[in-house]
């Protein structure tokens, strides 16, 4: 009804989903077209909520994601009031996915508004049906899978999801939980992406601030190097565990 509603209402500023399915991606790119500024006024807080908050921002730029029932702490393991009987609440309420990730957009939001301004910016949305997706970002693609258990092949996350930022030339920050990130360029020159410089750390008061330097095993996402160098990849990429999201800069170089 999208279209009869920009015809027949196009004094209405904004028409918004509330969404619950889990088909969130496409339902809500159905909504970020015709010049309808996207806002989601009513969806989850769960982990996949998380995800659906930083898909949208990230990829459909949206201007908002509104959890339902924010005042209710239950909603963030996904209770439901009417459903049942409520589960117990951990003591620290901050330490859940959802609340993780609004700190992390919280940070975010000064590179957010310039990117989405640039178009430097995209976002995956990862689960056991699509567990990979490709962004166009910067002169490369950007592949965002979600993340493998080298001692456990088998072991796949539910949900992943990151939000990726073009920052300069051969220069990316990404946020993101339960996923790996491998770059491919596609601009003219040498084929492979090596990282240069991998930093993990935080925003405060808009400015970057180092934690960790990353390297070995913390980028290592293929050991079979002839296996990697046949698909124009390094073997080396970026890993974001279960605890996110959290926040990576990587400064890319080429070689053949």
């Amino acid at each position: 009804m999208h279209d009869i509603w920009r015809a027949g209402g196009p004094q209405i500023d904004m028409l918004s989903p509330d969404v619950y399915l889990p088909e969130f991606a496409e339902i809500a790119a159905r909504y970020a077209r015709s010049g309808n500024p996207l806002f989601i006024p009513e969806s989850s807080s769960t982990p996949a909520g998380a995800a659906n908050a930083f898909f949208a921002i990230g990829q459909l730029n949206a201007m908002g994601y509104s959890p339902m029932g924010i005042d209710q702490p239950t909603r963030l393991v996904g209770f439901r009031p009417g459903t049942g009987v409520a589960p117990a609440m951990p003591a620290d309420v901050e330490s859940q996915p959802f609340p993780r990730a609004y700190r992390v957009l919280a940070q975010l939001s000064p590179l957010i508004l310039e990117h989405q301004a640039k178009g430097t910016i995209g976002a995956a949305w990862l689960n056991k049906s699509l567990q990979m997706r490709d962004i166009e970002l910067g002169g490369y693609t950007v592949n965002v899978n979600l993340r493998r258990n080298r001692r456990a092949p088998g072991i796949i996350p539910e949900v992943g999801y990151a939000i990726v930022f073009a920052s300069g030339p051969d220069e990316f920050y990404v946020a993101g939980t339960d996923v790996q990130v491998t770059f491919l360029p596609k601009t003219p020159g040498p084929p492979i992406a090596g990282l240069a410089k991998v930093e993990a750390g935080r925003f405060e008061n808009g400015r970057w601030v180092v934690t960790r330097l990353l390297a070995g095993d913390d980028c290592v996402l293929e050991y079979e190097q002839a296996k990697a160098a046949a698909a124009n990849q390094s073997g080396s990429g970026l890993r974001f565990g279960e605890d996110g999201p959290s926040i990576q800069r990587v400064k890319l170089y080429r070689y053949r």
